[in-house]
């Protein structure tokens, strides 16, 4: 296979694809041949790459090294967030979150963007280290939007990538409800009066569900589309209704009801009338509740309901700026820490907390909640950084008031709009008055500033603006477009 063929038609792929044309010379790497046609998944499309031989040429490696850096590097947040991304058609690259979801929970993820060409995948996050994520969801080829619910209380992943040459700007929002609706008419979770933990007869046994308090006869729900599997009597639950929720694998126990409204066999949906609230079996001595249980694969495995039921209190995520200079290369002004997570959005403690005993840390419901309790999940750390005055870097993209920023160097974080004090952190150095172009006096190589391959060379008297000093080189953004390092001249 000839390389100046293969590369003669990928120059012809970046041409076709409006990247620009190039201001210096790149050695001949590997071409294709054969048509290369973007495939519906992630993996098929690499796979299509490497099938083309395009995953050893510069920009095809470069695709799937962007991927493997983002999943071991990703972003940690807690929904709901928000943020407004660019990708840069020319440098192909991908970005992940990382955050915690719990057992109940309901996560819609939605993606808008300018084009349908990427890939959008959420994985569980394995916390063992003895396999491999597990892929759960992923956007469809039509669509813009992720929804899942867990199964299980644990970190998950999401991973954004463009095809290559693809770019552009994108808006990724995330957030999460209850799964399921609240079983008791009228009422809320401040009629909740005893937790899922608590316990029984003198601690000799545990409470098995929540007990949520309203006046007798008031109607008792269906929370999702189940069937009824048992109506009847038990010695502690007095009037019973099971419903068995087969799309999620779990069994709905409703005890001490005052009377039953549904038959077995029946089909229910969520928000159907199944029965009335009461105080019949071993609450007799108590005032009207429902006792109601969640069991999760068998009876032997119950499951705290309250993330099934109550929704997390509701903290929209900051709007986005109007005016983030996403995309362009900025210098800070001063010491900066770069962080590896998005700011919180200001989150408030919740009125109405969940009291289960057997939580263990991580907030309200994200934690071991089961009776043998279970060890929270480990997910990826946060770390952070600290750079320095006149570093430049690059803005990929806004949260708020942060901005998600690159050095040279790779690292990727996010820092603070502003100081505390309300000055500016970064400024820009692409307005026109500090923007000139130079001209280059010796053939000089060019770098990738992330990586720092060679990716060609600079003939003299070719036209680049300076950013700013790197190492032993400087940054330029070539007549372009694109940014490389400047170092090694070529004799």
């Amino acid at each position: 296979m000839s390389r100046g063929a293969l590369w003669s038609i990928f120059i012809l792929i970046l041409l076709v694809a409006a990247v620009g044309s190039l201001l210096f010379v790149l050695r001949p790497e590997e071409v294709v041949e054969e048509p290369f046609s973007p495939r519906k998944s992630h993996a098929a499309y690499r796979d299509g790459l490497e099938q083309m031989e395009l995953n050893d040429t510069e920009m095809g490696s470069a695709w799937i090294s962007a991927a493997i850096r983002a999943e071991r590097n990703p972003t940690a947040v807690t929904p709901p967030v928000r943020e407004e991304i660019f990708f840069d058609p020319a440098e192909p690259d991908a970005i992940a979150y990382s955050f915690p979801v719990s057992r109940g929970r309901r996560v819609t993820i939605d993606i808008a963007a300018d084009h349908r060409r990427y890939f959008a995948d959420v994985f569980r996050l394995n916390n063992e280290g003895t396999e491999t994520d597990e892929l759960i969801a992923s956007r469809s080829p039509d669509g813009d939007q992720i929804v899942f619910e867990a199964r299980s209380n644990g970190f998950y992943l999401l991973r954004l990538q463009p095809e290559l040459l693809r770019g552009g700007r994108y808006v990724v929002s995330m957030g999460e409800r209850a799964a399921l609706a609240f079983p008791v008419e009228g009422a809320s979770v401040a009629d909740i009066w005893s937790f899922f933990g608590d316990g029984r007869d003198a601690g000799a046994r545990t409470h098995h569900g929540v007990d949520i308090f309203a006046p007798r006869g008031t109607p008792v729900l269906a929370v999702s589309d189940s069937e009824v599997i048992r109506v009847g009597q038990r010695e502690r639950g007095g009037n019973v209704v099971v419903l068995q929720d087969s799309a999620r694998g779990i069994n709905l126990y409703y005890a001490h009801l005052d009377e039953h409204r549904t038959t077995r066999g029946a089909q229910v949906r969520a928000g159907d009338v199944i029965g009335t609230v009461g105080n019949t079996g071993n609450a007799i001595t108590t005032p009207p509740h429902l006792h109601i249980g969640i069991y999760q694969g068998s009876w032997r495995n119950p499951v705290d309901p309250w993330a099934y039921f109550i929704n997390p209190v509701t903290v929209e995520p900051p709007p986005l700026p109007q005016d983030a200079p996403i995309g362009e290369w900025m210098v800070t002004t001063a010491a900066v820490t770069v962080v590896n997570g998005v700011p919180a959005a200001g989150r408030t403690i919740p009125r109405y907390r969940n009291r289960n005993p057997l939580l263990q840390g991580a907030g309200d419901t994200f934690a071991g909640a089961e009776i043998a309790v279970e060890r929270a999940p480990t997910g990826p750390q946060v770390f952070s950084t600290v750079i320095a005055a006149g570093t430049p870097v690059r803005v990929l993209g806004a949260a708020g008031e942060a901005l998600r920023v690159r050095t040279p160097g790779g690292y990727i974080g996010f820092i603070g709009a502003r100081t505390a004090a309300g000055t500016a952190q970064v400024v820009a150095i692409s307005e026109a008055d500090r923007f000139v172009p130079e001209h280059v006096g010796e053939r000089r190589v060019a770098r990738d500033p992330i990586s720092g391959d060679a990716i060609g060379v600079v003939e003299p008297d070719a036209a680049v603006v300076r950013i700013a000093s790197v190492g032993s080189g400087e940054l330029v953004r070539l007549e372009s477009g694109r940014v490389v390092a400047l170092q090694n001249e070529v004799q």
